[in-house]
């Protein structure tokens, strides 16, 4: 079955030029389209697996020219086997309580902006209002669930996260700074990998890994990883 048949080229669109996030000194283009209804659930299985992200109801690739540094990376979730430290980090974060939930609150919102502020102090998103935020989670046309992680029930950590049929897929994840010792970015996604195992889901995306970006190496650490080269997924060895 063609997953595109309801997609026609000229629903595709490319940005106009900007800053990169990753390198200051280069420029980003995207290849984008919109999530326009739950129908289109399939379609966003489909160009995730193609290395696709989404932000709000837009699913986006970068074709940036000259550079080919943001390789989508994904989680083999069949093949993956927790190490020892895995385990510690697992170990460590029992003072979590992980809550599924729907809802989108303010107290998301002030967590998400003082990660911002900690972590990313002058990305464009340090911008965005609480109507923004609402909207990365409630207008998505696709099934999307925050992953709250609080500590003696105060928030702590939270991940955005999309639900599709073979997977799930870490939108955006974040987290106060006063819990670095825990590792809550890696933490997250040991318990989604966890989660994956409970929901049957067969893979779990981690949106794109920036060759020569420290702050991704991370991502590249976990064991049955698979990355997206010319097309085809490859064992991350």
């Amino acid at each position: 079955m063609n997953k595109l048949k309801n997609i026609q080229k000229e629903d595709f669109y490319i940005s106009d030029s900007s800053k990169c996030t990753y390198h200051p000194s280069q420029h980003e283009r995207k290849l984008f389209t919109f999530i326009k209804s739950f129908e289109d659930q399939d379609t966003y299985s489909y160009l995730i697996s193609k290395g696709f992200r989404r932000s709000q109801n837009i699913l986006y690739n970068q074709i940036c020219e000259n550079c080919n540094k943001c390789i989508p990376i994904r989680i083999n979730i069949n093949n993956f086997s927790f190490s020892r430290n895995h385990k510690r980090l697992i170990k460590k974060g029992n003072i979590f309580k992980r809550i599924i939930s729907k809802k989108v609150t303010y107290e998301q919102f002030y967590l998400f902006k003082e990660y911002l502020e900690f972590k990313h102090k002058g990305s464009e998103m340090n911008n965005m209002i609480y109507a923004d935020y609402y909207s990365m989670i409630k207008n998505t046309g696709i099934k999307t669930k925050v992953i709250e992680y609080r500590a003696k029930d105060k928030l702590v950590a939270c991940c955005i996260t999309d639900v599709l049929d073979d997977a799930l897929s870490m939108v955006y994840s974040f987290y106060s700074p006063e819990f670095l010792k825990y590792s809550p970015g890696k933490f997250m996604i040991l318990d989604h990998i966890n989660l994956n195992k409970r929901f049957g889901k067969e893979l779990l995306y981690l949106g794109y890994w920036v060759n020569g970006c420290r702050e991704m190496d991370y991502k590249k650490k976990f064991n049955s990883s698979e990355l997206l080269i010319n097309d085809n997924w490859v064992k991350n060895d």
